[in-house]
């Protein structure tokens, strides 16, 4: 074997592992977006609200972000979570799907029944004011999406805050909340997120309930789910939903207030009102009743004087 032909095989021999280590990256870069892919096709049949499983009126089937955090040259979507609709309209600063590659790299999932959007590879153009629109025949329901870009995060982001309710005793009560909390740079770091209720700024478990903790865009944003399947009197109250990250020790704190449905009283002010409009109202009844028995009377003296007269009259001519 020649000195050239030696060399060529050192060099490939060397060259094999880079090839090698290059074919398993991408091969792992492609099993990464489709599971990435395959999560953003079943967000929207998850853990939807309870009342819209057995309904078919146009509405949103869970709770959408209302702000969205992304990272440069990594995966991203949206989601819009409806049913009823005929149509889902998506626009970015008011313009309509489909974008040219200057205003969003953005593009409708079908497989996902055209509810999610996602991006492969997230540019600065992508950056913007999300919405979307869902329509029937007669109806229209709509909602925005901010999406910011976020690197290295130093405190979670809230992307959806859990939103205040008013439930009667017996009925059942749901709370969500969510932030981003970006890729975990320690080895032992760990994201963790959890409810309590509040006694006198105190933390306490939440009796007869259950959290359901949720990850999308492979653990970037973490939420949970507490649900109260009965409520009853001492569930009422203040809640806190706290968010850890891994990569800071700040903690963020998101506050829901569960309140019973409220009787309303009539004031003082409001009862005497009332009083004074019945009074007023009987004596207008009274005033027509007593005119009414008035022209009664009157008539019937008329009628009597004209038969007495009708009767002498008669009696006249008869003579």
């Amino acid at each position: 074997m020649s000195s050239s032909e030696r060399n060529r095989c050192a060099t490939c021999s060397r060259s094999a592992p880079i090839l090698s280590a290059c074919w398993l990256l991408l091969l792992t870069m492609c099993v990464s977006s489709v599971a990435l892919s395959v999560s953003a096709e079943n967000h929207c049949s998850e853990y939807r609200y309870e009342h819209s499983l057995n309904t078919h009126h146009l509405q949103f089937t869970k709770e959408i972000p209302d702000r969205e955090y992304g990272v440069l040259r990594q995966f991203k979507s949206l989601h819009c979570c409806g049913k009823g609709y005929r149509s889902i309209e998506w626009f970015k600063n008011n313009k309509p799907h489909p974008w040219s590659k200057d205003v969003s790299s953005f593009i409708v999932y079908p497989e996902a029944a055209n509810q999610t959007i996602y991006s492969p590879r997230l540019e600065e153009n992508d950056i913007g004011n999300y919405s979307c629109i869902l329509r029937n025949e007669t109806h229209a329901i709509k909602h925005e999406i901010e999406l910011r870009l976020q690197d290295k995060l130093d405190n979670p982001m809230p992307t959806f805050r859990p939103k205040d309710l008013v439930v009667s005793v017996g009925e059942s009560a749901r709370f969500y909340c969510e932030a981003f909390v970006g890729n975990l740079y320690l080895p032992d770091a760990t994201n963790e997120i959890v409810w309590n209720q509040m006694f006198d700024d105190h933390p306490h478990n939440v009796s007869d309930s259950m959290q359901v903790n949720v990850t999308r865009e492979e653990g970037q944003i973490i939420g949970s789910y507490l649900s109260i399947p009965n409520i009853q009197t001492h569930h009422y109250g203040r809640y806190r939903c706290q968010i850890v990250s891994g990569n800071s020790a700040q903690k963020l704190n998101l506050s829901v207030l569960l309140s019973p449905v409220e009787v309303t009283a009539i004031t003082d002010s409001q009862l005497s009102v009332l009083v004074y409009a019945m009074v007023i109202l009987l004596l207008l009844v009274l005033l027509i009743l007593i005119f009414w028995t008035v022209q009664q009377r009157t008539n019937s003296k008329k009628d009597n004087r004209c038969s007495a007269q009708f009767i002498a009259s008669n009696e006249h001519e008869n003579v």
